[in-house]
């Protein structure tokens, strides 16, 4: 007799050794009495293909997706749910009769720690997947009147910013000064991500004490440009918010259930005390 398949939830992305949401996941599977497992999958550009046929709905259930796969994945699945279409990004495939569907859970996400907010000036750093997700949440849902997204390819962010009907793409060295004039600067490039976590992409120079800076980067917890928010009198806010937020969205909906917060939260904060020692 064969032994039963291990069920499975792939996180696909590069790097993704450093990533919490297998702490989140399995946390949650544990808790509520789940026989399935998640785990990580660093996966090349060129293999992004190879390892989407893995998802089949009978061993691999489905996935997440992360940098810097979430806009290459789109033509390698066989329809998008309406939040990715929305975006042009996916973060979520889930199984749905038998095809693999891309969702994306990454505005609620975002949106999670901004709960009756709005801002009139928004600038975005960054033009990837995260960012598309940003830009619809600040034009959609925080009714920002001026959104412009920086980017060390400008091309990138001019494709995000047409792509999607919104938002105004800026050259890179224009971001110190518009970041001056922002209510909101949300940082979604990798900057200042482990290892590289003395990195920062704004110095408190370019920084003011009525603004919100939110970094995604959740790995440190405190990011060195949270850092440089907190002196120049900022509001910071991290990225552990967004990714519990739109990990608890994935996971309803590939399990129908809601994940349960409070064991997912304090599981997280006992792994990053405990990484923190070690």
């Amino acid at each position: 007799m064969s032994p039963p398949i291990q069920q499975q939830y792939y996180l696909i992305g590069s790097p993704v050794s450093h990533s919490l949401s297998p702490v989140i996941h399995n946390t949650a599977f544990a808790v509520l009495g789940l026989d399935l497992h998640y785990v990580t999958q660093d996966v090349s550009d060129e293999a992004l293909g190879d390892i989407v046929e893995r998802i089949d709905g009978v061993q691999v259930l489905g996935a997440n997706v992360t940098i810097p796969h979430k806009e290459a994945i789109i033509p390698f699945l066989d329809g998008l749910d309406e939040s990715a279409m929305k975006v042009q990004a996916v973060n979520t495939v889930v199984i749905r009769d038998g095809k693999r569907i891309g969702f994306n859970t990454d505005v609620t996400g975002f949106l999670e720690p901004l709960a009756h907010r709005s801002f009139s000036r928004v600038l975005i750093l960054g033009a990837g997947g995260a960012a598309r997700a940003v830009l619809v949440a600040a034009n959609d849902f925080l009714k920002a009147e001026h959104i412009s997204v920086a980017s060390r390819r400008l091309e990138q962010a001019r494709a995000a910013c047409t792509d999607l009907q919104m938002g105004a793409a800026i050259p890179w060295s224009d971001m110190p000064h518009e970041a001056r004039q922002a209510d909101l600067i949300v940082n979604t490039t990798p900057i200042g991500m482990w290892p590289h976590t003395q990195a920062s992409p704004l110095q408190r120079s370019s920084l003011r004490s009525h603004q919100v800076v939110y970094d995604i980067v959740y790995n440190p917890a405190q990011t060195q440009l949270m850092t440089e928010a907190k002196l120049a009198g900022a509001h910071a806010i991290g990225g552990l918010s967004m990714l519990v937020g739109q990990a608890a969205e994935a996971f309803t909906l590939w399990t129908g259930q809601q994940m349960p917060l409070l064991d997912v939260k304090k599981a997280l904060q006992q792994h990053l005390e405990t990484r923190s020692v070690s």
